[in-house]
């Protein structure tokens, strides 16, 4: 699993600060709207991918 969460990050890596920015903000409108607990767990998830993503969206939320 360590492996997708790698590829994960090497593909955000590969994004434009103006892809970054619109994955943050798709991602923290869809999570507005769903129960604290999946956001937690998505949030836990995102971090796995990258420590800052997650820490990003979580404030915003």
């Amino acid at each position: 699993m360590k492996m997708v969460y790698q590829q994960a990050n090497e593909s955000l890596k590969s994004f434009s600060t103006a892809d970054k920015e619109a994955l943050i903000y798709n991602l923290v409108e869809s999570l507005m709207f769903i129960s604290d607990d999946v956001q937690e767990k998505v949030i836990e998830c995102l971090k796995l991918v990258n420590e800052e993503l997650g820490n990003t969206i979580q404030n915003q939320l």
